[in-house]
Formats: C-alpha cells, sequence, structure tokens
C-alpha cells in the first residue's frame, strides 16, 4: 500500500539575495528514507541540531516499521506472532493498535493485515499469483485476528503478515512536525514523499500546495492556499504511476484488502485533513476502494477530511483520449 510520490509539488520563489525584510529566510532540507525523497523546509534561523535529530528518526523509524528489513519488528512480527507473542516497543504497539482502529473506520479498506496475501503480487518481477492461491491466502487478512496486549503482538492464524506501509510516513510526518515545534518553529512544511504537514505561512505569504496532473505533469489539477491559521495535512495516492504490465493488464500496486486483488480505476486520490497519518490512511483506503463513492462520503461525513479524487478506465496502463477526466471534490455536508 505504497503512496504515490509524485503527485504534490511545494512551489515557492527563491530568496537568494532577497532585501525584503518581510521576507524571512527559507531552510530547505532534503535527504532520503523509509523508501522514498524525505524533505522538510521551515523559516527563520537555520537549526543543524534540530535537522539532524528529525534525519535520525526517521532513520531509526525506518530499521523498525520497514518490511523489508530483515532485522525491523515488522519482520520479527511476521516472522514469529504466530507462535508467540512478539514484544515491540510501546510506539509500535500504539501505532498497530491504531491501525486496528483505522481498519474499522474505513470498513475494511485499510487493513494492515492485507500483506497476508498480497504479498503474492511482486510488483518488481511482474508477478500475478493464481485464483488459487490468492483463495488460499485471503482468509489471513482481517484486523481481528490480530491481538495486541500491551506491548506484545500475536497473530490467531498461521502464515498472517502485516505491512505498515500505508501509516508509517503519516506517522513520521506528524512526529517530525512535532520535532520542529520543539525547537519553535511555527512555519514549515514537511513533504515526505509527496505527502505534507503544512504549518503556518511563509512570512506575509501562505504556501502554496498543488495536486499535480498526473497526465501532465507541468499542470495541476488543484491549487491550495495555506495560511497561518492551523497547521494541515495532505496525501495522495493512486495508481498511474506505480504498476506493473503482464500478458497486457495492468495491475496496480493498491490492494484491496477485501478482494486481494489490485484496486482498479483510482487514478489519483487526494485527501486533505488534520494530520499526516489520517491523510495518509485515508488515501490508502479510498484508493483501495477503487473510489468508491458510497465510502467517500461515509468517510468524509464522519471525519474531518476533504477527499478529492480522480477516476479513468485505463488500457494497457494509459489513458484513452475519450476519457471523462475530472478531479471529484467531495466534504461534509452542511446542516
Amino acid at each position: 500500500m505504497h503512496i504515490n510520490k509524485l503527485l504534490f509539488i511545494l512551489l515557492f520563489l527563491s530568496l537568494a539575495g532577497c532585501t525584503d525584510k518581510t521576507v524571512p529566510v527559507v531552510n530547505k532540507v532534503t535527504f532520503s528514507g523509509i523508501g522514498t525523497i524525505l524533505s522538510f523546509t521551515y523559516t527563520g534561523d537555520k537549526n543543524l541540531t534540530m535537522e539532524n535529530e528529525i534525519k535520525n528518526f526517521t532513520s531509526s523509524l525506518e530499521n523498525d516499521l520497514s518490511y523489508y528489513k530483515k532485522e525491523s519488528y515488522v519482520s520479527l512480527i511476521n516472522d514469529g506472532a504466530s507462535s508467540s507473542p512478539v514484544k515491540v516497543p510501546q510506539y509500535i504497539a500504539e501505532l498497530i493498535k491504531r491501525s486496528k482502529e483505522y481498519a474499522f473506520k474505513t470498513d475494511g479498506y485499510f487493513d494492515i493485515t492485507y500483506k497476508s496475501e498480497g504479498y503474492l503480487w511482486d510488483i518488481k518481477r511482474g508477478k500475478v499469483p493464481l485464483d488459487s492461491e490468492i483463495k488460499e491466502k485471503l482468509h489471513l487478512i482481517g484486523s481481528e485476528k490480530l491481538d495486541i496486549i500491551d506491548d506484545k503482538i500475536s497473530f490467531k492464524e498461521s502464515g498472517m503478515k502485516i505491512d505498515l506501509g500505508g501509516i508509517a510516513k503519516g506517522y513520521a510526518i506528524d512526529k517530525s512536525g512535532d520535532i520542529l515545534k520543539k525547537y519553535g518553529k511555527e512555519n514549515f512544511i514537511v513533504n515526505y514523499g509527496g505527502d505534507m504537514l503544512v504549518c503556518g505561512s511563509k512570512g506575509l505569504k501562505p504556501w502554496e500546495i498543488g495536486i499535480r496532473n498526473p497526465i501532465d505533469s507541468s499542470t495541476f489539477l488543484k491549487m491550495f492556499e495555506k495560511d497561518g491559521k492551523k497547521c494541515m495535512s495532505y496525501a495522495t495516492s493512486g495508481d498511474y504511476e506505480r504498476y506493473f504490465m503482464s500478458k497486457g493488464k495492468k495491475y496496480s500496486h493498491i490492494i484491496d484488502p477485501k478482494t486481494g486483488l489490485p484496486s482498479k480505476n483510482a487514478l489519483s486520490v487526494t485527501i486533505v485533513s488534520d494530520t499526516a497519518e489520517d491523510a495518509d490512511v485515508f488515501a490508502t483506503a479510498v484508493a483501495a476502494s477503487g473510489c468508491n463513492k458510497s465510502e467517500i462520503k461515509k468517510f468524509v461525513e464522519k471525519f474531518p477530511l476533504k477527499i478529492y479524487t480522480l477516476r479513468a478506465e485505463l488500457k494497457d496502463g494509459a489513458i484513452e483520449s475519450s476519457s471523462n477526466f475530472n478531479l471529484e471534490e467531495f466534504e461534509k455536508t452542511r446542516d
């Protein structure tokens, strides 16, 4: 359940050599981690101690939560939780507990146990599992089969696996934002692989954030101007850039936990929320549902979200020129 990395872009004017005292100094730090390009931008005096703390935090988080690292806690859980409870740091137990709650909130479209069957799909090698293989593993999906007692994780059925990829990035963004706030920074953007936490403003001007057009990268489907009233988060998921082709058929990297099959037609999903964790999770859930409108309407009525979707039928991995290409917007109905 990886998030589309390229749909958001941060736009700001270069301030090099500017003598206008109303325009603050802008510092941008870019590095790699958690499987993507990470950056954070903040105004005011440069703080190397703070920057290193954020870098060290994200590196530690990746070591703890990566599905692909053999020594991570996620791998330890996947290897041993069917036999006996696996002890993990408290923050991981709490993250898994919230993931179970998100499974309920999203009607099962976000479920970290999807990997129990999802591992059968190999994007890098273009592997499509047999129907019999999917059927054999599908019954293992379900967060109700995942037990959390204090700081110990266990599976109720042998062969289960979890993957925190659909929540870890949002969690990392929120926590990185907390570090920035701890050092007194009020005006900043944390941008991890295109998902963002945006706080404050750029001096007298608002930060500008855009949903990039997945078909024409030089244009934007929608622009947002973030003022200084409160922090907001933006996350995008979709299947236009991350997919594989097999025998002329396109397969998304996003797996629907209900069917064990790649989601369809979710070209782009953008969530605007108060926290990056919420935005990350619901972007994954809406994409997994194939932009199911009835589910989307339930989400925006129950939770403080705005949702923007772009559905499109694809042929051989490309959008046909005759496709209806309109961004749909969903938000809570005013009383």
